[in-house]
């Protein structure tokens, strides 16, 4: 027969297993509370460096307006030899869009990517790529971007206007789920919803040139 004090070890011990069970459960409930928040936390900061490297990328891009008096063509986004993060030597029709050529930029890779660790995006209007474009009056209207209720984010040009405003350039993330942020394969048109994963931005033509360039 069991003695009283091993009665209460027993006891003791059965209740620090009763208490440790307890204690678990409570952390996997702060746990799964947590989670969410953290998840949260970290999107948002991921989006916000995002945002960072885009706007660090539209100075670098000006950098090299200024200098070349063109806009650069997209990298290859399939390349991944000694042409990766270099920009076309010509960008017409599909090939107006790509990765962000960091290289020719003379920006690091750290900053051609987003929050996510991927390689950014980039559009651009083929004919401001053009070795003899005259910027301030080249047409265009190759690129499409709308906002979350389907409305384009620029007035549609004035009838009889000779010299319209457009999109000049996109900047894309494609998130987390690295989304598409085209509404086709071949398609120009872009949605700038956070809803759909993309984190887009964009430059027209004409501010682009009156806040980021000086050009005579």
């Amino acid at each position: 027969m069991p003695s009283s004090s091993n009665c209460k070890s027993l006891n003791e011990a059965g209740f620090s297993l009763l208490e440790l069970a307890i204690v678990l459960v409570i952390l996997g409930i702060i746990g799964g509370l947590s989670l969410p928040l953290l998840t949260s936390q970290i999107n948002r900061s991921a989006i916000q460096k995002t945002r960072t490297n885009q706007s660090y990328a539209l100075h670098a891009i000006a950098a090299y307006v200024e200098k070349n008096r063109r806009f650069p063509c997209p990298g290859d986004s399939l390349s991944l030899g000694p042409t990766y993060g270099i920009s076309r030597l010509h960008c017409q029709g599909d090939k107006a869009k790509g990765i962000l050529p960091f290289k020719t930029l003379g920006i690091s890779e750290v900053y051609a990517k987003d929050g996510f660790n991927h390689l950014m995006a980039y559009a651009v209007e083929p004919n401001l790529t053009k070795r003899d474009a005259d910027l301030p009056r080249e047409s265009g209207g190759y690129i499409t971007v709308k906002r979350e209720d389907g409305t384009p984010v620029l007035a549609p040009p004035q009838k009889g206007d000779p010299n319209p405003n457009y999109v000049a350039i996109v900047l894309i993330s494609h998130g987390s789920e690295f989304a598409p942020a085209l509404h086709g394969e071949n398609s120009f048109a872009f949605n700038e919803s956070l809803q759909k994963g993309n984190i887009l931005k964009w430059e027209s033509r004409d501010l682009f040139l009156k806040h980021y360039v000086k050009i005579n």
